[in-house]
């Protein structure tokens, strides 16, 4: 599955194929929702361009975002996903 987010600052990202992708600031793309959650950790993209975004400067260094933060956002996903789908005992109270 993938997720459309807008870029808020320039990163770069090596896929597990040994691929370096720039995303760059200012423009919308689909990201495999591992990715996108992680950035999103990071405040490196947005649902949507905020309000009074301004570019970054064009001397600024991209953020990387490193495969470990990409799996343990994958991680997560999968146990919100697992908790999302749990039955609820309501007999089962504390």
């Amino acid at each position: 599955m993938s997720e459309r987010r807008f870029v808020v600052v320039d990163f770069t990202h090596m896929s597990r194929a040994g691929c370096l992708r720039l995303y760059e600031a200012g423009h919308s793309y689909t990201l495999p929702r591992a990715v996108a959650h992680a950035a999103t950790k990071r405040e490196l993209v947005a649902m949507h361009r905020p309000a009074g975004w301004t570019p970054p400067s064009m001397f600024r260094q991209p953020e990387v975002l490193t495969e470990a933060e990409v799996v343990e956002a994958g991680a997560e996903l999968k146990a919100l996903g697992r908790l999302a789908l749990e039955v609820v005992d309501p007999e089962a109270g504390s």
